[in-house]
């Protein structure tokens, strides 16, 4: 069985966006990592196990889901780049003991301040403060898009 061909090339650009040559990885991690392994992962002819990309994350300083990253720019790119938030809904979870809503009525809250927005009925997010939100709620962009819609917070146009 060999690596998936997104997770292959996600590791490549991993190692490429650190400047590391294979030859590089070998000798930073005193041969830990033989190049001709990375290599082979790399191409995806070599089977890797989580364990094993774990470490090699770890290695790079990068968490295992970076690995998927690719994955997570296709399904992002399916979404909306505008989102439009139910205020009246979101005011109708105030109370319930709910981290994620809470988070975000903060970040409403601030953005409403600061865009002298008060129609109170439809905030719209754009792209900076989805950004935001992610950082916030240390969600990717395809989750909190779910999270939100699960909560039936987003609009449909």
């Amino acid at each position: 069985m060999s690596t998936p061909t997104a997770i292959a090339k996600r590791l490549r650009q991993i190692r490429q966006q650190q400047s590391l040559t294979l030859k590089q990885v070998e000798i930073r991690s005193r041969g830990k990592w033989k190049a001709v392994v990375v290599g082979s992962y790399e191409r995806g002819s070599r089977s890797l196990s989580i364990s094993k990309a774990q470490e090699l994350c770890e290695f790079y300083g990068v968490p295992l889901t970076q690995l998927f990253n690719s994955t997570e720019k296709t399904a992002q790119s399916e979404l909306p780049k505008l989102w439009r938030i139910d205020l009246r809904k979101l005011r109708s979870y105030e109370g319930m003991p709910d981290l994620f809503v809470e988070q975000i009525t903060s970040l409403i809250s601030y953005l409403t301040l600061k865009r002298d927005d008060w129609n109170g009925e439809i905030l719209t997010i754009r792209f900076s403060d989805i950004e935001t939100l992610q950082i916030i709620t240390q969600k990717t962009t395809y989750d909190l898009h779910n999270a939100l819609l699960n909560r039936q917070l987003i609009l449909k146009r």
